[in-house]
């Protein structure tokens, strides 16, 4: 007993430790990079061109936030309230997730290769239908890069609302609109505030879009890669830039906790018989296959022109863009960079965030540590990626880990590490506490009480961080494109690099194998969760009998 505990708190140390190494330490590096020196002339520059850039990434930011979070509102409703054949609803939603397979910066060469003077849907029209470049192409990828999350919170809340309470409404007098805002849109208050924060940091903190479609309009973003990786850099400035980019941060904190009170519960809630509306559901209908077509048009010539000999000149099909794609060793390097950093990152980040969510969850008194944990674990996904990849740029350059490939899979552990934090938690919550005790009194330790109990009845839970930490190491730009090196360029890193040179044939080439990548890998995971937990529990049972007791299957959790 002595023994187990002393390994928890080792383990509780050792997790506080590696954030306030990774996390702690580099803001406070920032921090004293920005006030090491205050001249009139460094504030001048920094007021002046902050502003604008600022102003513009806030502005934009709440714009394209405020359409996703009503089109992601409108298609939870159809996807929920309608009487629309599930499988046409299933497909749909398919396609909408589409784009979160991709990383942003290919959103905006998409978008340039779909709608610009020389682009897909210009050629098929005959004439530009909007100029790409700036306020358009903005809203239109930042729109596209936080409607998938948006919708997927909303529509998640949306099936667990009691929706006889609407009928109930509807018969004590209430108007159509009253009951709508009394059942449905009171209960889900706290999501769509949540969705749309997580929209708005999405959005402002995004460094692929505005680099590629932004033109001449300067977002924060762009400032702070040109104060850190432009022609001249300028620590200090980048560091300031980097601090005001947690100012949001600190709002969004504070309304989260407010609305902590908002939240609205069940004893039992109860699904009401869909009344048959043949307009509406026509009308929701034509709005999933509209955004549906939108996306896989904007999207389809990421597969159309690696397969031309030169768009838009030579149109004659060709293989040989693979062919010679296969055969640079740089870009072929890159995807397996990009591979392992994923690898590495979904392996260890699950085991760091799983292990943090034991320790918080699973313990009838939360220690003073743990709490710090439980605190700091909150808060991570409201620190930008660029902030924290200026953060370790100035704290490990010349270290051992500068130019590694550990640097990258550490800051994209960090990075997304309160997702994966919170699904572990509430899994682990759910799980009767009595279980360890059952488990000491049959003499296991434990270690063996996690790798028994805890494990097989969280499976699905473990593999889905897994997965979250593997695509989005696959796509994030922000955190890592301060880190990488010739040695560990990224595919993301490297998109930015052939943007450079013009080089559009091997972008859309890495794009095209990230995609496969990850539909394989979102493939697999799908495979492993269905091959059940009782294979694992029969072959314990068959093993040892008492595994009857210690092997507890998800269904009764």
């Amino acid at each position: 007993m002595r023994a187990s505990f002393s390994l928890k708190r080792a383990i509780s140390w050792l997790v506080l430790l590696f954030f306030f190494l990774f996390l702690a330490y580099p803001i406070i590096q920032i921090i004293l990079t920005a006030f090491s020196q205050t001249d009139g002339e460094s504030l001048h520059i920094f007021t002046k061109e902050w502003g604008t850039s600022f102003s513009n990434s806030l502005n934009y930011s709440l714009a394209a936030t405020s359409c996703s979070t009503i089109l992601g509102f409108f298609l939870a409703y159809g996807n929920n309230f309608t009487r629309i054949n599930r499988r046409f609803l299933k497909v749909n939603e398919s396609i909408l997730h589409f784009p979160m397979l991709l990383p942003t910066i290919t959103y905006g060469f998409v978008l340039i290769y779909a709608f610009g003077k020389q682009g897909l849907w210009s050629k098929v029209f005959q004439q530009e239908l909007f100029h790409i470049y700036g306020s358009i192409g903005i809203l239109l990828g930042f729109i596209i890069y936080t409607l998938p999350p948006i919708f997927i919170l909303i529509n998640n809340s949306m099936k667990y609302l009691d929706t006889q309470l609407f009928i109930v409404s509807r018969l004590m007098g209430d108007s159509w609109y009253r009951s709508l805002y009394k059942t449905i849109l009171t209960p889900l208050t706290r999501v769509l505030a949540v969705a749309f924060l997580q929209g708005f940091f999405m959005s402002f903190t995004d460094f692929g879009i505005p680099s590629a479609v932004g033109g001449q309009t300067p977002f924060i973003t762009t400032l702070l890669y040109e104060g850190f990786m432009g022609t001249i850099p300028n620590f200090q400035f980048g560091s300031l830039v980097a601090l005001t980019m947690l100012l949001p941060s600190i709002v969004s904190i504070l309304i989260l906790n407010h609305l902590q009170k908002k939240v609205v519960r069940y004893e039992r809630p109860r699904q009401a018989v869909i009344k048959k509306n043949a307009v509406r559901d026509w009308c929701y209908r034509v709005l999933f296959l509209g955004l549906s077509f939108f996306i896989l048009s904007v999207f389809a010539v990421l597969i159309i022109i690696p397969m031309v000999t030169n768009w838009p000149y030579e149109l004659t099909p060709t293989f040989k863009n693979f062919t010679r794609f296969l055969q640079d060793d740089s870009l072929v390097q890159t995807l397996k960079n990009s591979l392992w950093m994923a690898l590495l990152t979904a392996g260890f980040g699950t085991i760091i965030a799983y292990l943090a969510a034991i320790l918080t969850s699973r313990e009838r008194k939360l220690y003073r540590v743990n709490q710090l944990i439980d605190s700091i674990a909150t808060i991570t996904n409201s620190i930008p990626g660029m902030v924290l990849g200026v953060a370790y740029l100035l704290l490990f350059s010349g270290s051992q880990l500068h130019n590694t490939l550990m640097i990258l899979v550490i800051v994209t552990i960090v990075h997304y590490f309160s997702t994966p934090y919170q699904m572990a938690k509430e899994a682990l919550q759910k799980m009767n506490l009595n279980w360890e005790n059952t488990a000491k009194l049959m003499g296991d330790s434990w270690l063996k009480t996690v790798w028994r109990i805890l494990i097989p009845n969280s499976k699905v839970t473990i593999i889905d961080i897994f997965g979250y930490y593997f695509f989005n190491s696959m796509v994030t730009i922000s955190a890592v494109i301060f880190l990488t090196s010739a040695n560990t360029m990224v595919i993301t890193a490297k998109l930015k690099e052939l943007q450079h040179f013009g080089r559009f044939n091997d972008i859309f080439m890495l794009s095209l194998f990230l995609l496969l990548i990850n539909v394989i890998m979102q493939g697999l995971i799908q495979l492993i969760k269905r091959m059940p937990a009782s294979i694992f529990s029969t072959r314990q049972m068959r093993r040892k009998p008492k595994a009857k007791i210690t092997t507890i299957h998800r269904e009764k959790a």
